[in-house]
Order: structure tokens, then sequence, then C-alpha cells
């Protein structure tokens, strides 16, 4: 290719304007042309010195300058020196001095002074510098350069490429000048490094448009050799210094993509332009058209008749499936279509539905909405109208209609072909995707549409990022949510010529959702969006895109091609090749933008061509530290980018590091998902559910286990911060296939939390023999630590585990990124354990003995299964024939008289003067999930003492083995997070946290440090605010009855149950505490084992049938997906499940997303958990119907009386009326829907969602039956009639009874009476309290506050900006000053016996012994006092007690065991 670029070069420079001026821009160097043998060269004269340019280099013939050149030169040098000694001229070389820069200069003149005085300023740097063998290499520079030079800066060598015999290592130390083919195949050829350049001037300037010249040896120059250096080995960069200086002010986006691709900043381009030029919206038209709700056809005569011939018939399911959808979409005569099509590509039908399809008759399509024989949809029709618009453009017209199933596609064709009357002038074809990485076919179609053979492409989602030529119409039929679909369709629209039509259903609100997610654009995403639009390298959005995850099931139906796929192995959904370019979106960075400046363009994708006219690219972000190579040709941009990027997937999952989230989403709801299961009879009140296992396990038993074995390893280190808690070395986690990203969490000694780490490691491949002595290893562990027999084959087993050397921590292996420890594998310790379990101990002397007991597990048996000890310390001034000091053994003499009572076999000692070593019990399996697990105590004395000659040693370090000791409870929580990331992934898109999750799916039951009890709290306030407003919208004339009826429909426990029974959410929960009984590693049965061999594949070379499409899974998937993958007696795991149980972890769900999110979030969640929320997609769809929800009211009041009230609120009311509907009793109008009670109704529950909140965030460490008691109190009738008259708000509502009126001022007195006592009392040392419980309070004042409340949230279209503000003003400060869980009533003791109780605790008391007072948890001292004289010591007590709870909320769980033996 060189030659060709060399030879073209020579051809240029004969051209009678050779001695033209280098401009920016050029020919362009495409594809096709390449395609033709011709290839483009840069524009502008790059000849140096006048030197002719031949396939073999430049010859040495010179060009003199003409007499007339040299003395204009002369007459311009002072204006050139003028130039360089400006205030701009000083700037420029400042800037160019300490960063790449492109500078275009005045004239060639100032160009050449300026470059020397640049020379002069950085030489010295650039020559002292060792590393640098070049100090400056001039690349394209005019022919009058170095004369110039010469002239300027007689002490600086400056040379010619051809001056120095082509070879360029003879140039060091000097100024170089040199044609940019020429640097690039020294380059190519080693002959110069990059990194030995001091600085690189580029005196001409490519273009950078789409299109353009990707062959351009500058690019390549930046592409392959500079951009791969380290920053601090790159040289430095001047470029475009003899360019026009015309490309500095024309702006524009092509600017910012130059920027990018030199790494250079563009002088006198600010911030400020480069943001306008990146947000400035793409020029097309947009426009939405509505259609009409189709009306619901029944069921026809011929799909009964399929039914009920083939009911169960897996391709008469998928054929009435897709006649469903097309019916649906394009009405009957499209769905009859369907029969015809599949009864042409199906050959499995039986013989009486093949014929009943063949006899079947068609009518033709009628688009007369009047006529009774109308047999399309109104979206059909709609979309007839548009097309009969587009006969406008001619011969020119080229649309794209975009849907969202295959067989949709396929259908609408046929049916716009047989509009032949209406639709003449359209030549449709349809594009769909496939999912391997050949685009072929899909090219070919596109090069129809580009020649004119058709003019209108019925194309699906999956092709988008396909090279679709620009077109003047496009339609999205079906929308979807995405962001970066939506701008890939701007991509293919014509410019300002262009139009995009959206299709929207009338009154379709998840239609309208989606409109605005793609309308309302922040500047960073818009940004975004238009470099997608602008160029084909694209760019990492600032912000995460809001985006579908559509796994394109539909897209693949009759796909019968194999396919290559990625499977994630935590939730088992497949990325293919089409799916990959979107994953690089939502891969993390490692530099989102190195220079950290926005405004900067950086792209995503890099492109260049072959010598064949093939694209290849790469992606230019660097993603994990994994390096990122060029793909595999492909014909086009578009087919060269799914390589890149689908290599890219495949080599970040060989690293581990492909997570869940980039994967398309895929949740199958169990086919019995309507069955409520039945109560049972041994547990009452609960019912038996199946228990979920994580399909990770499952699909790890899909991989081939190869001669040369992969293993993805995850270093598992306990912290040890206490000596009470022993040393606890790393082992490591080996599987099959990389486990997702598990956070760090807690294990419990004595109730003290210790944390446990999984870091990934880099993954590593290990033979045959040491992949058996692995799993040997391990068969011989888990023997250990189950003390009874085990064994596994190779198969079977899906986790291994390894120890690591001694020596080694993650602490001294820091690195930056994955750490590397198959070289730290301590393969000693592995080879000492398969050799022999047990060894005799080394007791020549005490020091040897010391020195061979350091961090060893001790036997006194000489046996595999017995008790093991740890070795503390050697006892010199003991011996065998000494005393015992064990208490047990004081019956004997010594020890030797012990053997010989007690040890069969005992012959006597060899040595009877030996120390003894003083060992201590170590313990056995504890479950350390549970924080009120205490640490093992032996029954008699802490420490025993052993003769050494008669112990053994275990051959696994004692620290290992503690580690061991734990995996079982640290695999149970790799599990239960396995769990949450299906869930998360499948159910809620990502959207929650996991640990929040974690704990929304964790009942009491199952005692773990965290449980959904204070996330179900915040669930249930928030469930109950969130169907309120929902029935007060949908039911504008309901009162408050029945709205309340409605919404008990919703929040009630058994919907809310049923509902987690239909997105299968039981399988989830974790209900039980973790026991070792039945517990084995993660394996699979022997039969399951033989499948896997025979079935199981390497992750990329996955490819499915079209059988296995259709079925969903392949056999062996079935099987293994988590009804074989058993616990060792092969039974399904069951728990039992109470129905409130499963309805606290809906709502607690809901919590969880709330906090992860916020309120769009939290309904988000809500909708995924099924509770019916028709038509309602995002919070915002409730202010579209604001208008429907306000009522005409006949009471008018004074702006005066507005204005006072909005200052006691703190904010002020968008509609007025209503506040005054708020403020309206009954009495006034006599008419209840025009008084407060609906109000008040929603105001209800949004105070009792604001108060949760406030308790919630306030009180982090209280438990929930603490928070359920304040807000009881706060939001209590009482309460608020006290806040109510505090604030004055009482004085504003409008009411015409006599009896109300008596009624508020006698509270009003009580009230202030009872308020002036107990601030009298504070100051002499009383807590404040609650003054007003005692006061019987009128119920008006506390609905008139709630329906401020709700008529605040309605005036802000459902928003809650007044109703915060109004609740931070009067209410927060009011709670805050009065009531705690200490001034919940004048005696604390019942408060704190019911927060006692809540936990379920039985063993309590408050006694008092001589003059204290005690209170008792277990015969445990929560608080004490003594009596005082005035106050009541039993009231002092319980205060202290109630402090106690809320700083220390964990102490009821380590102290009280009530749960347990209740259980």
């Amino acid at each position: 290719m060189l030659k060709v670029w060399k030879k073209k070069w020579k051809a240029s420079h004969t051209s009678e304007d050779h001695d033209r001026r280098a401009s920016i821009g050029g020919a362009d160097l495409t594809a096709s042309g390449l395609e033709s043998n011709e290839a483009a060269l840069p524009s502008g004269d790059s000849s140096l010195d006048g030197e002719v340019w031949s396939t073999h280099g430049p010859s040495k013939r010179r060009r003199e300058d003409s007499p007339s050149a040299s003395h204009k030169r002369k007459k311009t040098s002072s204006e050139a020196a003028s130039f360089v000694e400006s205030v701009k001229g000083r700037e420029v070389l400042g800037l160019a001095l300490k960063e790449n820069l492109i500078f275009a200069a005045p004239d060639a003149d100032a160009a050449v002074a300026f470059l020397a005085e640049y020379i002069v300023k950085g030489w010295e740097d650039w020559e002292s510098n060792d590393e640098i063998k070049y100090p400056v290499v001039i690349v394209d520079a005019l022919s009058i350069t170095k004369s110039s030079l010469q002239v300027v800066i007689p002490h600086i060598d400056v040379v010619t490429y051809g001056a120095v015999d082509l070879n360029i290592r003879k140039s060091k130390r000097q100024v170089l000048l040199i044609d940019s083919p020429s640097l690039l195949d020294d380059l190519t050829r080693d002959l110069i490094e990059l990194r030995r350049v001091g600085s690189l001037v580029f005196g001409n300037i490519p273009s950078c448009e789409d299109g353009s010249s990707l062959a351009h040896p500058i690019l390549r120059i930046m592409k392959n050799f500079y951009m791969v250096l380290e920053p601090s080995s790159r040289p430095h960069i001047l470029a475009g210094l003899f360019a026009p200086t015309s490309f500095c002010s024309n702006v524009t986006f092509n600017s910012l993509v130059l920027e990018a691709t030199l790494g250079c900043k563009i002088y006198g381009l600010t911030a400020e332009s480069r943001t306008k030029c990146l947000v400035e919206p793409f020029p097309v038209r947009e426009s939405v058209v509505i259609y009409d709700t189709p009306q619901l056809l029944p069921t026809t005569p011929l799909v009964r008749q399929l039914r009920s011939l083939s009911p169960n018939d897996p391709s008469v399911r998928r054929l009435l499936k897709n006649y469903q959808h097309t019916l649906s979409q394009l009405g009957p005569f499209a769905a009859d279509l369907v029969w015809r099509r599949e009864t042409e590509q199906i050959d499995c039908l039986s013989p009486e539905i093949w014929q009943l399809l063949k006899d079947m008759e068609l009518t033709s399509p009628n688009i007369d909405i009047s006529s009774p024989n109308f047999n399309v949809t109104p979206k059909v029709l709609k979309l007839v109208q548009i097309l009969k618009c587009c006969q406008g453009f001619g011969d020119g017209f080229r649309g794209v209609i975009f849907v969202h199933r295959r067989i949709v596609a396929h259908i609408l064709m046929q049916l716009l072909s047989s509009l032949g009357s209406e639709l003449g002038f359209l030549r449709v074809r349809v594009l769909v995707g496939a999912r391997n990485l050949d685009t072929s076919p899909q090219d070919n179609i596109i090069r129809l549409l580009e020649n004119g053979s058709c003019n209108l492409l019925i194309a699906t989602k999956s092709v988008e990022d396909l090279d679709l030529p620009k077109v003047s119409v496009l339609i999205k039929f079906d929308l979807f949510d995405s962001q970066l679909s939506h701008a890939r369709v701007l991509s293919h629209s014509l410019g300002a010529e262009g139009h995009i039509i959206s299709m929207v259903e009338r009154a379709n609100s998840t239609h309208s959702t989606i409109v605005s997610h793609l309308s309302n654009l922040s500047p960073r995403l818009r940004a975004w969006m238009n470099t997608h639009c602008w160029t084909p390298q694209s760019s990492i959005a600032c912000e995460t895109l809001y985006t579908d995850r559509d796994p394109y099931f539909s897209d693949s139906d009759q796909e019968s091609e194999p396919a290559s796929f990625i499977r994630d192995p935590t939730t088992g959904s497949r990325l293919y090749p089409q799916d990959a370019v979107n994953a690089m979106y939502f891969l993390p960075s490692d530099e989102h933008n190195p220079t950290g400046e926005e405004s900067l363009y950086n792209p995503l994708f890099e492109f260049d061509v072959q010598d064949d006219g093939r694209f290849i690219c790469r992606i230019k972000q660097p993603f994990q530290s994994v390096p990122m190579p060029w793909s595999d040709p492909s014909l086009t941009k578009a087919g060269a980018r799914r390589l890149a990027a689908y290599d890219v997937c495949v080599r970040l999952q060989e690293q581990g590091l492909l997570g869940s989230g980039v994967f398309p989403t895929t949740w199958a709801i169990p086919s019995d998902n309507n069955a409520l299961p039945a109560i049972d009879p041994v547990i009452w009140g609960t019912r038996v559910y199946g228990k979920r296992l994580p399909a990770f396990w499952s699909n790890s038993a899909l991989v081939s286990l190869d001669p040369l074995t992969r293993l993805y390893p995850m270093i598992i280190s306990i912290e040890y911060k206490t000596n009470s808690i022993p040393p606890h070395a790393p082992l490591l986690l080996l599987t099959r296939q990389p486990l997702p990203d598990i956070p760090a969490f807690n294990v419990f000694f004595g109730g003290l939390p210790t944390r446990v780490n999984l870091t990934r490691a880099e993954p590593f491949s290990v033979d045959e023999h040491q992949f058996q002595d692995i799993h040997s290893y391990n068969d011989q562990l888990w023997r250990g630590v189950l003390n009874k027999p085990y064994s596994s084959t190779l198969h079977e087993t899906l986790a291994l585990y390894a120890p690591l050397e001694s020596d080694w921590s993650c602490k001294t292996a820091q690195s930056s990124g994955l750490l590397s420890v198959f070289s730290h594998i301590s393969w000693s310790s592995i080879s000492a354990t398969l050799e022999n379990w047990i060894v005799p101990l080394k007791c020549d002397n005490a020091e040897v003995l010391q020195k061979d007991t350091e961090d060893a597990l001790i036997q006194d048996r000489w046996t595999l299964y017995t008790r093991r000890y740890d070795a503390a310390v050697v006892r010199s001034d003991l011996t065998p024939l000494s005393k015992p000091l064990d208490p047990e053994l004081q019956g004997y003499e010594n020890l030797v008289e012990f053997c010989k009572a007690r040890r069969k076999g005992f012959e006597g000692l060899k040595d009877y003067k030996q120390p003894l070593l003083e060992v201590s019990r170590l313990p056995s399996f504890i479950d350390r999930l549970e924080p009120v697990a205490g640490p093992f105590t032996p029954s008699t004395t802490k420490h025993r003492y052993f003769i050494p000659e008669l112990c053994a040693k275990v051959t696994v370090p004692a620290s290992t083995f503690r580690t061991a000791l734990l995996l079982p409870c640290i695999m149970r929580r790799v599990d239960d997070f396995l769990l949450v990331k299906e869930l998360n992934a499948g159910l809620l898109s990502d959207c929650v946290s996991e640990k929040l999750l974690h704990a929304a799916i964790s009942a009491p039951s199952a005692g773990i440090e965290y449980d959904y009890e204070r996330l179900e709290l915040l669930g249930d306030a928030f469930l109950k605010l969130l169907s309120s407003i929902y029935i007060f919208v949908i039911y504008p004339k309901a009162d408050e009855a029945s709205m309340h009826n409605y919404r008990q429909a919703i929040i009630s426990n058994k919907s809310l149950w049923k509902n987690a029974i239909a997105v299968g959410l039981p399988a989830f929960v974790q209900s039980r505490p973790f026991s070792l009984k039945g517990w084995f590693p993660p394996r699979l049965s022997t039969s399951d084992a033989r499948e896997a061999r025979e079935s199981s594949t390497s992750f990329k070379t996955n490819t499915v049938s079209d059988d296995e499409k259709n079925a969903g899974e392949t056999k062996s998937q079935k099987d293994l997906s988590g009804s074989r993958l058993q616990n060792n007696k092969g039974k399904q795991p069951v728990q039992h499940l109470g129905d409130k149980a499963l309805a606290d972890v809906v709502e607690a769900i809901m919590g969880a997303a709330l906090l992860s999110g916020g309120i769009d979030v939290a309904l988000k969640a809500a909708k995924a958990l099924n509770i019916p929320l028709p038509n309602i997609e995002q919070w915002t769809d409730f202010g579209k119907r604001v208008q429907e929800s306000s009522k005409p009211v006949s009471v008018q009041i004074s702006s005066s009386k507005i204005e006072a009230i909005e200052a006691i609120v703190g904010c002020q009311f968008k509609r007025p009326q209503f506040l005054v509907q708020a403020l309206t009793h009954i009495s006034k109008t006599g008419v209840q829907s025009t008084t407060y009670e609906r109000l008040e109704f929603i105001g209800d529950a949004i105070l009792d969602f604001m108060v949760i909140r406030h308790v919630f965030h306030r009180y982090q460490q209280m438990g929930p039956g603490a928070l359920s008691l304040l807000k009881g109190v706060m939001v209590s009738n009482t309460t608020l009639a006290a806040v109510c008259v505090s604030s004055g708000l009482h004085h504003h509502l409008l009411f015409e009874s006599d009896k109300l009126a008596h009624d508020i001022r006698e509270y009003e007195y009580l009230l202030n009476r009872a308020r002036t006592e107990e601030y009298t009392l504070a100051e002499k040392g009383h807590p404040i309290g609650q003054f007003w419980h005692n006061i019987e309070s009128p119920k008006v004042l506390s609905d008139l506050l709630e329906s401020i409340l709700g008529a605040l949230y309605v005036s802000d279209q459902y928003t809650p900006v007044g109703a915060e503000a109004f609740f931070d003003k009067v209410f927060k400060p009011f709670y805050d000053r009065h009531i705690t869980l200490q001034t919940l009533s004048h005696h604390p003791k019942k408060i704190l016996f019911e927060l006692i109780q809540s936990k379920g605790c039985e063993n309590y008391s408050l006694d008092k012994e001589s003059n204290e007072y005690l209170v008792l948890v277990h015969d445990v001292v929560l608080a004490s006092t003594q009596d005082e004289t005035g106050i009541s010591g039993a009231k002092v007590a319980s205060c202290i007690g109630l402090y106690a709870l809320e700083g220390d909320p964990g102490f009821l769980t380590r102290t009280c065991d009530c749960w347990k033996k209740a259980k």
C-alpha cells in the first residue's frame, strides 16, 4: 500500500499546481476509490524544497528559488518577525510549547518565522533529553521551509529526508524535514520510534470529514503510532502552521473531530464554542403523528380450530403468537397473510393443519375506515396516509420504516404491495437483523436502496447500527424507549431535508413517556446524540443513557442460521454480535475524557481502510485496561464496528470483566405463576414455595473442560484487625466462568463484624495435571471442613479453592489492573496435602517443635475425621511426667498414666522429657452470617496439653483451614448475591442498589445482619402515596370512602402477595438461616455432569439453532437451569413463607428502589412488581391530568388571605383554586365534592410518606418498631391538631358551624395553657414532651393540614416541591422539638417494653435492687440509674434504655434468642 501512496504522491506533484500552498482537507480517499485501485493523496503541496517523489523515495534534485520569490521573502521578513513579536504571537508560542496545538499562521513567511522561534525555544529541552533522538520532525512542510530556517537559525542543522541517503537514523540531533508517507514507512519498518521524537510539526492537516481519507498518512501515524504510546512518551505536536486560517474561524463539528484525531486544541477555539457546536440540535424535522386505538377483535373460528387441533404443538403456538401480534398491529387482512406465509415456511405442520391453512380464503385490503369491511388498523391507515404524502418527493424518495417484530416487517411489506392503486410508486424491501458476524446479506439490501432498486425499507431495530444511506423520511412505526436507538435513527436522516415521524397511539401513556424521554434531553446528552449523527466514530455519553434492554427476541423468529453469542454466566442472557455495539455505551471506561474537558470531542470508535478497500475498526476508549486491537476487515464501517465491539466483549468476558448490565434482559415468568400454593398443614399460616438456585452454577456447567482449562479466580480475604480473631489466610475461589463483582460483606465472631472481601484476579489456564491436583486438594479440604466423607468428579465440581503462598497478601500485590495470582498458588501446600493429610510433629527439641507448630493444626488421633486443635505454645516447663493441668485429668498422676489407661495400643514414649504442647480447641462450623453467633467455648477449660510424640499435624496450615471453615458461609452469601443480581437484571432492569435489594428480600427469620423491615416501612408509605395519587387522578368524581376502597384493592396484603407470585418473587426470598446440615459445595449430580460433558461449549463458539431458539433453551440448559442443580439428596429446596411476608418483600423492594433512584425508579419497580397502574409510566404522567382533578369552587377568598397562608407554609400556590378547596369545610358549601375531603385523602398519604422518610433518614440505626412508634405519634390527629394551631393555619379554615367554632376556640385555649406549663418546666431542666396528648382535638384541624398538603401537591402538578417546603417549615421543626422516643409518653417504660416485645423477646424486666433501677434483657443490663428525689428512677432508667437501643440497634439481636426458641 505504501507503493500506491507514493505512486499517487508522485502523480500529484507532477501536476502544474504542485507548488500550491497546503490546505486543510484535501481529496477524499474512500473505500470505493480504493476498490478501483485509486488512492487519493493529501491535498496541498507537501514537497520538500522541490523534490520529486517516486515509488523508491525522493530524488536529490532540487529546484532553486526564483529571484522574484527571494525578493518577495526579503520584503515580508519584517512582517513575519513582527507577528512573532506581537502579543498574539507570543501567546501562541507559549501555548505551543506547553500543549499540543493547531494553529495557522497569517502567511507562509510568518509560519516559517514562528516555526524558527518555536524550535529555538524548545531546542534545549528536547536536545538535553537522552530519550529524544530527533528534537524536531517537520512533516509535509512548504518548499521554502528548509532554506528559510537555515537563514534564521544557522546554528541548528536542518536536513531533509533525501539529504541523509534514505537512512533516517543518520539525522539524529537535527531538525528533520520529511513527507508523511516516508515517515509512515519508516515507522512501519521500525527505523524510527515516535517516543524518540521531541516535537512533531505537521504542515498539512488532513480532512476528518465523514467519508474522508482514512488512509491519509498523518491519520495512520496518529492512529497506529502516536495514540498507542503512553501520554508521557508522546512527542509534542504543532499542526496546521502552513494551513489557511479559514478553518479556525469556521467552527463546525469537524473541527472537534480534527482536535480529537490529532490530539490537539485549535488555537482560538473556546470551550463555549465547542459546547455550542456539540449541543446544537441535529438539523432534522421531527414530527409526531397520532393514530386511534384499534378495537379489540374477537377470536376467529380458524384460530379456535387451530388451537383445538394441536394445542401443544410448538410450531402452532408460534404461529398463533405471530398471528396475534400481526392482528393487533396491522389488522385482520394482514393477520390472514400470516397463515399463508407460515404455511409456505413451516414443514413440520400436521396434514390437518396444513390443509386447513391451504384452504383458507384471503380477502383484499380495505382502508376505508367508514366501511363495515374495514380490515386494517388505524395505525396502518395512518401509515398509508403518510406514505401517500411521500409521493411528492419524486424519484429521489428514500424511506425507512422501523418496526419491532420480524413477522410484522414481512407482512407489512405484503400489505403495502397489495395497495398498488394507492402506493404504486413504492418499491418495498424488508431488512431484518442477523445474529451472526456476517452482515453481507443486509449490506446487499442496503445497496438496493442506495441505487434506487427499492425506495422503501421496512427494518427491525437490530439493523439500526448498519450503514443505511441518508434517507428523506424515517418512520417509527413502533416506538423504542431508547435514546441510543433514537440517535441512530437521527443519523440515518437527510439532515435539514429529512423527516423523522413517530407514530403515537392516542391516550397511550407508554408512548407519551417514550416521546418525553427522547425529547427532554440534557445538554450533555444532546451533545452526545449530535456526535452520533455527525460521525460514525460516535462517543461515550457523559450521562447514563436511557434505553430498554430489548434482546430482540422477536427479531430472531424463523432465523435458521447458527449464531455466535456470549452468555452471561450470572443471568444466562445472551449477547449477540448485533448487541455488541450497544454494549460499548454501557461499559465502564477507564478514561471517559482524559483531558478532563467535556467540551472536547472524544471518539469511541476509530476506523481505517485496507489496501483492498475493506474497513477495520477498533474501540478507542480503554475498558478495564483490556487492549483494543483492530477488528477483522469488513466491506462496511458498520460491519467493522460490530466486529470490533464483539471482539472487545469477548476479550472482556475472557478476563471476567463483562458485567451483566451490558447484556439484553431475559426474564422468564414461571409457567405456574397463577397457581396459588395451598396453606401448609405443618407450619400453620405459611405456604410452601420452591427455592431458586443461582443460574450461575448451571451456566458454568455448560463450559467444557479442555486439556488446558481456563479458570477465573476470586481472592477471598478476611480482614482481622483485633487479636480476638485469629489470622485467616487468603484463598482462591476458582470457577469455570467469571463470577460477577461480589460486594464485601460481614461475618461475625462473637457478635463482632469482620469484613470478607472477594477481589477479582487475572484469569489463568491450568493443564490437566494441575487441574486434577487442585480438584483432589479440594476434596481433601472439604473432608476436613465437613469432617465426614466427601468426593466428587471434575465435571461435577463447579467451584474450586486453592491456597496462596504464606507471604502473599492483597495489600502487598496491589496493581493498576487485575492481580496476577497464578504464580503465587502454593503448589507445595497442595502437594503436601495430597501426599498426606496429617504428618508427625518434629519434636527433637523445644525450638524445633515451636517452629513446626507455627500456624499448625494439631490432632491427638491419627485419623481423618476427628477434633482438631490450634497449637498455642510449647510448654518447656511441662513434661509427660508432670501433673496434668487439665481439670478433667486431675485423677491421673501424669499424662503417661492417662495414656496407659485411656489410649488404645499405647506402648510408652521414646522421650519422657519432651515438652508438652498447649493447644486450644478449633471451633467446628458456626454460622458466621448470623450476628448473634458466638465463639466456641469448651465445656470445661480453654486449653489442653498434648504429648507431641503422640500427635499429628494437619498439612493444611491453620490460617488456611480457618478460612476454609468460613467457605460454607461465604458461598451462601455468594449465592445470595447471585440471586440478587438475577432478580435485579431480570425484573428490575438493574435500577436498584444490590445491597438494598438483598436486604429487601431477606426476612428477619434468615438471621443475617439486615432484613427488609426498615425498607418495608418506607415502601409501604411510598405505595400508599403512589396508589392514593393514582386513585385521585383516575377517579376524579369518587368520594373519600370510594377512593379508600379502590386504594385498598391495590395495597392490601392479599393483592401484593398475588403480585409477588405472578412475577416469580417467592423463589428469591431469603427466609431460612444458614445450616451446614445437608449443605454441599456447588456441584452437579453424576447424571447432570455426564450431560454437561456432552453438551458443554465454549462461550466464544456458542451457536444456537432454529429449534433451540424456538424452544428458548437447549435440553441441557433446561435440565441444568435450576431443577437439577440441587443439594446432595437431589431434592429441590423449598421454603415456607407467609402471605404477609411476601407482601412485605414487595413493599421493601419498592423502598429499596426509592432509596436507589427516587420516585421514578420506585414507580418503575412498582410496575415491574405487577402493581396495577395502567396508563402511568412515569411520575410526570400524573401532572398531565391535573386539570381533570380540578373542581369548580363557589367559595372565594381574598388575595391577602392567600398570601398569609403562603407565608405560613413557605411556598406559593400555582393554582389557588386548590387552596380554596383545601380550606373549605362541608358546612360552608354543603357539597362534599367541593370541599377538602378528596385533597385530605391524598394529603394523608403524602404526610405519611414524608414522616416515614424523615424518621428513616434521621434515625438510621433505629429499628422498624421504634420508627413505627414515632410515625404513629407524628401523624396522629392530636399531634396534627397541635401543629395546625401552633402554625396559625386554623384561623383560615372556611366553615359555617357555631359548634365547630366553639370546639376550635376551646382546644386552642387548652393547648396554649398546656404548652405554657410544659415550657415552664423545661426551663427547670425537664425535657419538652407531648403537652397536647391528653387534650381532645377537633379532627377538622388535622384534616386541614393534610388537605393543604394535598392541595400543594396537586397545584405543583404532582411534584413534591411545595409540599416538602411546607413540611420543612412547619412540621419538621415541631417534630424535632417535641417528639423523640424518650418523649412518646409521660412514662417511657411502656414504649421501651413495646420495642423489646416487637423483636420477639420474652425475657426482660425493670428491677429495683437496693437504690438502683436496672433494665435487664436476658440478665444483661441494658440501662441503670440511681433513684432520684422528685424523679422516678424507673422513668429515668427507661429513658436511658431507649437511648441505648437507639444508639445500639443490634443489642437485642446479639442478646436475645427467643425467636430461635419460638421457631
